[in-house]
This record gives structure tokens, sequence and C-alpha cells, in this order.
């Protein structure tokens, strides 16, 4: 036997004494644990992946809603801004010409002229200024009344000059108030179709949206509806000549009865919507009632009609040559054009004031009027 021989026997045994632990057998039985496959991401990281995108999606929405608002308001608050800016300056005009009316003096007299021509000039320049206000699409059909109101009050101004100046060289001092009175009444329902039109409109409309940080200007052209009276006219000429004007004896007065569309004959009502059939030319018959004691001659009959589609309003008159007491008379106006349209018109019809007349609570009437 050789060494080598020798060696590898020893080599041998020592490997049955110790066996190599590759040898051995395994003789656990747990069961082998399941991995998964690679490249597939477990299903607790898909889930809280699709929260997340909904999460962004969901502060993606929000935002771009709020955007949305943020830029609606502001184009809200825009646009008020602007009217409010106009609404202002115009009322300051009118709280010129109330001025003039609550403290009448000759020496106001010398300056008269001069002051209800700025006053027009300046009315003039703002409708131009109303007229090129952009409105959100909201507030479209609301600001056509917007500008119509600025456009009444030009309208007003226009014809209260010469009938001031006119009533001034006048010894008749009622038929001069009269005339005053009639302009003033006209700038009066600027104030009107400017709140019923406009104003409340508009503030429901931004309740509509949930807009409560934006109000809408609020507009008072003349300060007290009295200046724009007879009577108080009568005081103010008195003032602005120096002197009383001649006294009416006797009980006077007339009123509006009815007013009727023609050739239909419908009867007009103040308390709500009076549909009408549009026409080039309409026609009004307009029934006036002598309340007081004595006869009267000359009674004016006016009546005007103010539409979105023509804000200056369109003015109409007649007379009545003499009404007894406790007699009714009417008087067949012409002359309004209307077309159809689905917007609401306003229709002022007035009677007198006659000389001595202290009650004109009853000379007028204010009719909301659609033409189909």
């Amino acid at each position: 036997m050789s060494f080598f021989e020798d060696e590898e026997e020893d080599l041998f045994e020592e490997d049955k004494v110790t066996p190599p632990r590759r040898r051995q057998k395994r003789t656990s039985h747990r069961p082998p644990r399941h991995r998964p496959p690679r490249g597939r991401p477990p299903l607790r990281r898909a889930l809280v992946l699709l929260a997340a995108v909904v999460v962004l999606l969901l502060i993606a929405t929000l935002s771009i809603r709020s955007c949305l608002n943020s830029r609606k308001e502001s184009a809200f608050n825009d646009y008020f801004t602007a009217v409010g800016a106009v609404v202002k300056d115009s009322d300051a005009v009118g709280q010129q010409l109330s001025a003039i009316f609550q403290n009448p003096s000759p020496d106001v007299r010398q300056q008269l002229e001069g002051k209800l021509s700025a006053m027009h000039t300046t009315c003039q320049q703002l409708l131009v200024r109303a007229q090129a206000i952009d409105p959100p699409d909201q507030f479209k059909q609301y600001n056509d009344w917007f500008v119509a109101s600025m456009q009444v009050r030009v309208r007003g101004l226009e014809g209260l000059q010469p009938a001031m100046l006119n009533a001034l060289g006048a010894q008749d001092e009622q038929a001069g108030a009269a005339q005053i009175s009639h302009e003033m009444l006209i700038l009066l329902t600027s104030d009107v179709a400017y709140d019923e039109f406009f104003y409340q409109p508009c503030q429901r409309e931004l309740g509509n949206e949930q807009i409560n940080d934006i109000k809408v200007p609020q507009s008072k052209f003349i300060a007290d509806p009295q200046l724009a009276t007879q009577q108080t006219d009568v005081a103010v000429l008195e003032k602005l000549k120096g002197g009383p004007a001649a006294q009416v004896t006797g009980l006077h007065g007339v009123a509006l009865a009815s007013v009727k569309v023609q050739p239909s004959g419908q009867q007009l009502n103040a308390g709500q919507q009076n549909n009408v059939k549009a026409a080039e030319s309409l026609t009004f018959t307009v029934e006036v009632e002598n309340q007081g004691e004595a006869t009267e001659t000359n009674v004016p009959v006016n009546i005007t009609l103010t539409t979105p589609s023509n804000p200056n309003p369109q003015k109409v008159s007649g007379t009545i040559p003499s009404i007894a007491p406790n007699q009714h008379k009417t008087v067949d106006i012409s002359g309004l054009a209307a077309q159809a349209s689905s917007d609401v018109a306003i229709l002022n019809v007035s009677c007198g004031p006659v000389p001595g007349e202290k009650n004109l609570s009853n000379n007028s009437a204010q009719y909301k009027v659609v033409f189909s």
C-alpha cells in the first residue's frame, strides 16, 4: 500500500465520522413561502396609488372651481364698481338740483340757467360712461335698465331747463309749475326704473349666485318726491321770483280715472302686468274726473313710455278743453310706438294738475306693460 493509498483511506474514514453538511438530507416539512411574482406591485401599493390619484383629482377639481368662482366674483365686483362710480356722480347732480328746489332764492335765479346747463352736460357725459360698461352675462338684461335710467335723467334735465326759464318769465305761475312738475316727474321716474328693474333684480341674481360680499349700488336722483309736485313748484317759483303767486279760491282738483288701449278697449291695471299688442302707433283713451268745485279748462294729459329697446322716453300729450265739477271726460292720445318684446316697459299717465290743486296723489299712475 502506497503513501497515497494510506492518505486516501484516512480521508475516507474522516468522511464517515463527520460527513459533509451538504450531504445531509433535510427533514423539515415547513411549506415553502409564496413570493409575489417579480414586476407585479402588491395590492396594497395599488390601492394607495389609486387613492392618491383620486385625491389629486379632487384637489384639481376644487382648485379649478375655486379659480372660476374667484374670476366670476372679480368680474361682478368690477362691474358693480363701475356702475357705482357712474351712479355716485349722477346722484351728485341730483343733489345739486334738489338743493335748488329746497332752497330757492332770487340769488339762485341769477345762476340758474348756467347750473342747469352744466347739470345736463354732466349727465350726458355720465350716459356715455354708462353705455361703455360691459356687463357680465348674468346682468346683461338688467344693464339696459341701468343705461335707460341714466338716459331718462338726461331727458328730464333737457326739458327742465326751458320749463323753468319759461315759468320764471311768465305771469301764470300755476301753468309754469305744472310744466316743471312734469319734467321733475320724468326725473323721478329714473329712480323708480333703476330700483325696480336694475337694483332689485341684480340683488336677487347675486343671491342666486350665493355671493354676499358684493352689493348693488343704490341710486336716488330726486331727494324728495314732493319736489316734483305742482304745489311745491309753485312755491319754488314764488321764491325764485321774490314774490307771491296769485291765489286761487275754492276746491280744485282732477283725478285719473282710467286708461284704455284702443281699438281693443283693454283697460290697463296699475297693480299687475298688462299684455298689450305692439303697434307702430298706439292710441290710449284717458278718462279724467273733476273732483273739485269749479269748472277746469285746458286740463293737460301726458303719457310717457320707456322700454329697454328704446330707453329715451317717448312722450305724447293731449288736452281736455273743459270739464265741469263731478264730470268725467276722455281724451284720445296717440303717437307712441312699441315693438314686441318680452321685456317689461313702463307707461306713465298723468292729468293736470290744475291751478289751486293741492291733492296730487290721484293725478297719475304707472303701468307695467309687455308688448306682444
